[in-house]
């Protein structure tokens, strides 16, 4: 059976290579067909290489002459015409350098980025995070944009954070990617985003604890949350916050020039967090004469910050009560505090 299906096979075979209406049907053409357009296509990606090459010459040989506008033109052509082609990376590097040299920081950032998006395999790739991260400097340093091309714009900081975040996506393993991320939140904080700082310097500790920039981090992120802190009268997430991150520091970093100001500004935090509690044990103990209450606040201030001097007046409220000493009128800070109930 299996033989007279075979036989029955190329019978139909040979009958299809057969005229039919004057047109040859050939049922295994379609193979050499394919072969012949990958043939085809290998041979055009060639000659596409081979003439993008010999244009990368002729724009190298303006550009070594000191003809840079026409090399340039050159190098868009390239670009435009071969953007697969080998030829076309180098192209739009030596094109990104050209409008460096003019302080076209945003044009050349975003040549660099076309080379980091469709030719991931450039031989020179390093280069092109670093000439990205001088062009995201720049404009961190208050270069400034172009209207029209030749009047001055305005500074570009928030520019330059977009392209310090493009940094890190295409090299978060790269030596600038840390860099990118503490001047992201450098320049937030001189924005006015502390949040966006923080949540950059979060990542610089949580990604690269061993860099070194991650002591400055764990500085900044502390004193990020530092700023924040409105008051003893206010909420203290924040400063628990600062708090934490002073105490990480001095753990992980016993060696630093930074020791003593952050000493300093853990004990001013802690005091600061003790007396938000001294503050409320004065409310329950003025206003409300209730000496449980108020204990427990005075009592929690000592435990915070034992040493501060929020503590020792904690320590006088208590003896204040065992003593029986009736409370006084109280601080300005308890009467904002009875006016805000």
């Amino acid at each position: 059976m299996k033989f007279t299906n075979f036989i029955v096979l190329i019978l139909w075979l040979i009958t299809a290579s057969t005229l039919q209406g004057g047109l040859r049907i050939n049922p295994l053409s379609w193979f050499s067909s394919e072969e012949e357009k990958i043939v085809e296509l290998e041979i055009a990606n060639k000659a596409a290489e081979a003439d993008a090459a010999a244009m990368l010459e002729v724009g190298m040989s303006k550009l070594e002459a000191g003809r840079t506008s026409s090399a340039n033109r050159v190098f868009k052509k390239i670009i435009k015409r071969y953007p697969s082609a080998q030829a076309s990376a180098q192209a739009g590097f030596l094109s990104s350098q050209i409008h460096m040299s003019k302080g076209h920081w945003v044009k050349a950032f975003d040549q660099l980025q076309e080379i980091a998006f469709s030719h991931p395999k450039y031989e020179n790739y390093n280069q092109v995070i670093t000439s990205q991260f001088d062009c995201a400097t720049a404009l961190m340093e208050g270069a400034r944009g172009r209207i029209f091309g030749v009047l001055p714009g305005f500074k570009q900081y928030a520019t330059a954070v977009r392209q310090f975040e493009l940094i890190v996506r295409n090299a978060p393993y790269g030596d600038y990617a840390p860099l990118a991320l503490m001047n992201i939140a450098l320049v937030s904080e001189m924005e006015g985003d502390p949040e966006a700082a923080l949540d950059a310097l979060d990542r610089l500790i949580n990604y690269y604890p061993q860099s070194m920039l991650a002591s400055d981090a764990y500085y900044n992120m502390a004193k990020t949350y530092a700023d924040l802190v409105k008051g003893a009268q206010y909420d203290q997430g924040s400063t628990r916050q600062a708090i934490s991150y002073y105490e990480d520091f001095l753990i992980l970093f016993p060696e630093s020039n930074y020791l003593g100001e952050v000493e300093s500004n853990l004990d001013s935090m802690e005091d600061l967090l003790a007396r938000s509690r001294l503050n409320l044990g004065d409310f329950y103990y003025n206003y409300r004469s209730n000496n449980t209450a108020a204990l427990v606040y005075y009592n929690e201030t000592i435990t915070l910050a034992p040493d501060s001097i929020a503590a020792e007046e904690a320590r006088l409220r208590i003896a204040d009560i065992d003593a029986g000493v009736r409370p006084t009128s109280g601080s300005s800070i308890v009467r904002k505090l009875l006016r805000a109930e």
